[in-house]
Parts: C-alpha cells; structure tokens; sequence
C-alpha cells in the first residue's frame, strides 16, 4: 500500500467486496466490458489484498447477482450484472454529482395522523419536498441545527466524513505516482467518498450546515477526481 493510498484509507484496507464493487461503479458502469482477474488482483494487492481474499470476494459478489464472469482464455474475467450496472448507475450521481438547491419545508404535523412522504426527525417533525396539507409548513432557509443533523446523520457518518476531509486536505504531492498508483488513489478516494455520501440524507449540502461539512468534503472529493480524471479502464488494463 502505497503512502497516499494508506493515507486516504487511515491505514486500514478497506472490506474487499465493498472496494471491488467500486473498481466496477467507477471504472466500468457505463458498459458492459469486463475486467480481468489479472487486473482486479494487481488493483486490489495495491491497497494491502491478498488473491484469495479477492478470489472470495469476488465469488460472493457473483452469487449476489453484482458481477457475472467469463473465460477467455485460461483467465477468468469479470463484468457488471443488469442489477449491478442499474445500481452503480443510480449511485452515480450522488458520488459524483454537485450539490443541488431546492425547496424544502419543515412539516409539522399531527403524530396521530399517518407521516408525510419526507425525512421524520421527531414524531410530528418532518422535512419534505412540498408543503403538507393540514401541516405547519415553515421553508428551510436555514442549516437545520446540530440536534436535528444528528437525527438524520449517524455519529460515525460525521466522524468519518470530518476525518476523510482531514486526510483530503493533508494529501502529499501526487504528480509523480506511477499510473497504478493514480488508479487505485482515485480507486481510493471514491470508495471512502462513497460510503459517506449514500448514508447521508439527499438533501442539499447547505440544509445539514456545520453538523457534517459535506460542502466542504464535496469540493475537495470533487478537485482531487478532477486531477486524476484520466484513469480510465483502458489504462488499467494496460498496467
């Protein structure tokens, strides 16, 4: 594991499934080309794996109907299910999209009556995409207070989204990393991006204000993948 992979992991591989399903969400979702063994295993050595543990993984995520495989030749080769390239596909956006204003009201409602379609925050306490009929309806023109981020955003969401924000800003000097190295730090980057971004509310960055400085993380995730914007799976398969 090379220093700036460590760094942006904090030293910790990360589960080999979890990473391996986002070599496929960033590297192969907009088709169906597949990926060697031979290139996942060089991929995931990189960040401390073992080939059996990537064997493993790789085996689970078949039998979950993420990859299917194919030989060609004596080596296996893996590629994205329908299920598996739908779901990269959705993700897509929220891990590699900007943030997004847009209208938001606090509902507040009758407990006794059924909730509207929204965040709940407490019971009678809801944020929602359009007033609520028979709701107090106040539009969110605030940052929502620190109590109310921690209804919506768990404890560890927080902790790690601060820590990763941290491991961005205090990144050494990239330029001069082999092409396997751009690859598995972008590899990298996305991963711990990504399991911090699908657990937190789809809601406008501004909205959860200092309680998660998701703006903040954004902008740095997003000056760091622009940097390292020509990893392609061309250039993978070519390591």
């Amino acid at each position: 594991m090379t220093p700036s992979v460590a760094h942006i992991l904090g030293g910790d591989p990360p589960r080999v499934w979890s990473f391996i399903v986002t070599i496929f969400g960033d590297l192969a979702r907009e088709d169906d080309r597949y990926i060697s063994s031979r290139t996942l295993n060089r991929l995931t050595a990189e960040i401390g794996v073992k080939p059996e543990a990537t064997r493993v993984a790789l085996h689970r995520l078949r039998k979950e109907d993420w990859l299917e495989s194919a030989k060609f030749g004596r080596e296996s080769h893996y590629r994205l299910t329908n299920k598996g390239r739908k779901l990269s596909r959705e993700a897509a956006p929220r891990i590699y999209g900007d943030t997004f204003d847009r209208p938001l009201w606090m509902a507040l409602y009758d407990p006794g009556s059924a909730a509207p379609d929204g965040l709940r925050i407490l019971s009678g306490m809801c944020l929602v995409a359009q007033e609520q009929k028979g709701a107090m309806n106040v539009a969110l023109d605030h940052p929502l207070p620190q109590w109310m981020v921690g209804r919506l955003v768990d404890q560890d969401v927080r902790s790690a989204a601060k820590n990763l924000h941290q491991r961005l800003q205090t990144l050494a000097q990239i330029s001069d990393l082999s092409n396997l190295e751009r690859v598995v730090l972008r590899l990298s980057i996305v991963h711990e991006w990504r399991r911090i971004i699908l657990r937190v509310p789809d809601v406008p960055d501004h909205v959860l204000g200092d309680g998660i400085a998701l703006r903040d993380l954004r902008q740095s995730v997003q000056h760091l993948l622009a940097v390292l914007s020509d990893v392609s799976l061309d250039h993978v398969d070519d390591i």
